[in-house]
Formats: structure tokens, sequence, C-alpha cells
């Protein structure tokens, strides 16, 4: 095959200086970085001037008359280029208006929604104290924001004003402090920047002339990376979002790979895999096992691949109340102490909890890291939201059989708890992410040390793949970059991160 020539050398090499001084432009100067504004700042002028109006206006609150009253609009947003979580905060947001009393504060706008009920959550969210308004510490991924409209009274003062484009009512000041970044007053701009459209042009024009090189056949994909044939991907859901893009990647490189991704769970992938291996009488099947645990001993033949680490996390119904649990709190409501999230300072609601069914390995993970038990036996509750199986039972639980069931029933039953992947939790409406002893699951290892929820990934093969299979050559691509670019995307840790992880983490 034909190695890539000059011309598809230099545009390559333009395509990634581009992008480079891009990524500078955009994303160097704080890569955690919280924006705000002040987007209105103006009084409101309930009096008419003229003593002998026919209407006299008064703006009052609880009875009481507000005097010198102005509304301020401020947006706070995450403008850097790295998510931030609650344990970035080392001081929360505070605004500080000079000369003024704040009487009242909404949350007119947020993206995602979710963020309004982290600012208005009784006791731990947005409170006020004179002239100081108390932000709690809410996490903001990239492009996220929300806007606070904050009543005042009293006159307050232009100096140092950080300016609505309204008129300034009174000075505004925004303090705080970011671990690893800086909070700064930005600016609303129309339209992108003109370097940024240099920049893009420039990548846009170097990328056609890189897929017309392509195009033309002037590259190749690289030796020895494709096989021809059939192969079935079969095991844990939770990993099984991941796999698909990786398997459509590589039949997108290779003609003729045909790839097929199940996700039966775990344990019941392994048993599929050991069945289609036994009838074979040289190599073995075309078929990978995808487990979030080790493989039962009695699966002997079995050989497994540690292909990366997988967050788990706790999720919850909004309507509970919580995000936030104790190792120990979660224990007992598995074992039947707590039933109501009103004893755990949430609302009053039952506790409906949402089970994996005995052949996933998430539900082993779970029990292994959290539990330090099995789960309870007894499934009492068919719809997962009453206790339509045994009435008699103390606790209301359900089993479902994948990652996507047990997530369209937290996201369907209030006040109902479970555990998941992170990352498919995390696009779901009504689902909470909770954190486990104040902790949260970060794809940046050096966090995850007190976090306990992970596992490691496994493929498994039945004996040693025939070199130049299509097994092989798949298990090989999983160590491209490309396979793990997307189990980042998906936030996993590959093991082929291997300075990132512990040795043990993905040594045999």
């Amino acid at each position: 095959m034909a190695l890539p020539d000059t011309e598809t050398i230099l545009t390559a090499a333009g395509l990634v200086a581009t992008a480079v001084v891009w990524a500078v432009e955009r994303f160097l100067p704080g890569r955690k970085r919280i924006g705000y504004r002040v987007q209105m700042d103006t009084a409101i002028g309930m009096n008419p001037q003229d003593a002998h109006s026919l209407v006299q206006l008064r703006l009052l609150r609880q009875d009481q008359e507000i005097s010198d009253a102005t509304l301020a609009l401020l947006r706070f947003e995450n403008d850097g280029g790295k998510d931030i979580v609650r344990q970035d905060y080392q001081e929360p947001l505070t605004v500080e208006f000079t000369g003024r009393t704040v009487i009242g504060v909404e949350v007119p706008d947020a993206n995602p929604a979710d963020l309004v009920g982290m600012l208005t959550r009784n006791g731990s969210g947005l409170r006020h104290d004179g002239g100081r308004l108390f932000l709690p510490k809410v996490p903001l991924n990239k492009r996220n924001h929300f806007k606070l409209l904050v009543l005042l009274s009293g006159p307050g003062t232009d100096a140092g004003n950080e300016g609505g484009p309204t008129g300034g009512a009174g000075a505004v000041t925004v303090g705080g402090f970011l671990s690893g970044g800086r909070i700064r007053r930005n600016a609303q701009r129309w339209g992108p920047r003109k370097l940024s459209l240099a920049l893009g042009g420039t990548f846009i024009v170097l990328l056609g002339l890189l897929g017309g090189l392509l195009l033309s056949g002037r590259v190749s994909p690289a030796p020895g990376t494709c096989a021809a044939g059939r192969l079935t991907v079969d095991g844990s859901t939770a990993f099984a979002p991941p796999m698909r893009e990786i398997a459509r990647q590589y039949r997108a490189r290779c003609a003729g790979a045909e790839i097929t991704v199940s996700g039966s769970g775990s344990l019941s992938g392994l048993g599929n895999l050991n069945r289609e291996g036994k009838p074979a009488t040289t190599e073995g099947p075309g078929f990978i096992a995808v487990s979030d645990v080790p493989a039962p001993s009695l699966y002997r033949r079995l050989e497994g691949n540690r292909v990366g680490v997988i967050l788990l996390g706790l999720v919850a119904n909004e309507k509970a109340g919580i995000d936030n649990l104790t190792s120990d709190q979660v224990r007992g409501i598995y074992d039947g102490t707590y039933t109501n999230w009103k004893q755990l300072h949430g609302n009053d609601l039952p506790i409906r909890l949402v089970s994996r069914d005995a052949a996933s390995g998430t539900r082993r993970a779970f029990e292994t890291s959290v539990l330090h038990r099995s789960e309870p036996g007894v499934v009492s509750s068919y719809d997962c939201g009453d206790k339509d199986r045994d009435e008699r039972a103390r606790l209301t639980r359900c089993e479902v059989n994948g990652t996507k069931s047990l997530l369209d029933a937290v996201d369907r039953v209030p006040g109902a708890l479970g555990y998941a992947e992170v990352y498919a939790a995390a696009q779901r409406k009504h689902v909470v992410s909770v954190r486990l002893n104040g902790h949260e699951p970060d794809i940046e290892w050096g966090r995850q040390r007190d976090y306990p929820f992970w596992t490691v990934e496994y493929l498994y093969t039945y004996g040693r793949p025939e070199d130049g299979s299509l097994t092989a050559k798949f298990l090989a691509f999983m160590d491209s970059d490309t396979a793990k670019n997307i189990m980042r995307m998906y936030k996993h840790v590959p093991c082929a991160d291997r300075q990132s992880l512990p040795a043990t983490v993905c040594r045999p």
C-alpha cells in the first residue's frame, strides 16, 4: 500500500497547526473559567413625578413598601474549555450590591434546566444577607449558563459599577475563587471574532484539500489493521454505546468487516461466548464478550483483556430532593432502615429501588464497591412504582435487564433510586447524579481516590484468537487513538492511557 505523499503530509500538518492555534486561542487562558456580566441594572420608576396624578403606584413586598427599588439581571456561564464540578469552588461565588439591600432573587433562565433546582433548593440554594447574594456550588459543564433576576432597595452608588446595558443603578461586584481557573467579567459578543473566522476559513480550506487527496486514493488505510469476516460483540449494557461507535468506526475503515454489537448483560455475554466456543474445532468463534466484572472461574477457556475503567454512579429521580449520600446511608436504604427520602433530608416521598438483574456486571460492581454485600433478594414490584408483586415487603424494589431500562424507570418513577454508567445518566432530564460521600466520578483519575464506584471493563474471547482474524484485528483496534477518544467521550478511562492509571488497574 502506498505511503502518504508530501502534499498529504503538508496538508495534514497545516490542519493540525490550525487546530492547535485555535485551541490555544480559545481555551488556554484559564481552562476552567466562569464568566459573568450585568445585563441589566436599573431603577423601577413606580411613583409619578406629578403629585396631582390620578394614579399613585407603590411597590410592596409582604405589605412593606420598597423605596428606591432596582432590578438587576446577571448572567453566569462556563466560558472556558473544561467542565467545572463542585469541588473546583474553593470559595463560592458571591455578588455584592454596594449601598443596596437584596429583597429577593429568581432564576429566569438556565441551561440545563436542572440548574434551576440546584440554585433554588431549600437549605442549600441561593441566599442573601443585606447587600450580598451567596450562590451555591453548582456544576457547570462547558457552555452551561444561568441568569439571576435580583430585586433590590436602596440608592446604591455608581462607583465601580460593572455596567449593564441599560445604565448603572449601583456598584455590582462578583467574588469567589476557582481552583485551577478564574472568575472574570466578560462581554456579550455578536458573532464570532475575526481571528476565529480566519482560523475557521483556513481549517475548512485545508480540510477540503485533505479530503480531496484522500478520495483520490493518495493515502490508504494503515497496513495490517483490517480483516474481513463476521464478529459478534455482546455483554455489558453500560459499555454498549461506546462499543457500537468503535465498531462503526472500524467498519468505515475496513471493507468486508461485519460487526454486530448487542447488550444482553455482562454475565449473559460471557455465557453466550462460552456456548459459542465449545463446539469450535479449530479457532475460536467470531465472538467477543464485554464484561464489567472478571469472568467466573467455571469459564476456564475464556481469555480476557482489560480495555479501560468505566465510571458508575448512583442516580435518583429529581423529585427525591437529594444529590448526595454517604456510603452508610446507601447501605441503610438497601437494608430497609430508610424508606422515605425525608429521613435523609429529602422530600416526603417513598424510596423506590430500581435494581439490575443478576446477569448485570454493573450490579456486581455496586455490590462489591458500595454495598459490600449482596442486594436484598426480594423483588416486590413489577412496575418499579408500587408493591404490586409483594405488598408485605418493606422495600419497593424492582429489577430490570439493562442500563436504558434502569434509567427509563428512574426518570419515570418519583422517588426512584438506582445505579448506572455516568455518561448515559447525564443525558436524562429528570435523573439526578448522586454524589457518594461528597465525591463525584471524574475521568481525571487523580480525582478518583475517594470515589469508590467504578470498575474495570474486560473483553473476553474463547481462547486466543487466530492471528490475522477479525477478532484479533478488532482487539488491536481497541488500543488505537480512535477507540481511546471514543471511550473518553463516553467518560471512560482507556487502559491504553497507562500513565494516567495506577499500574495495578489494567495489569492482569
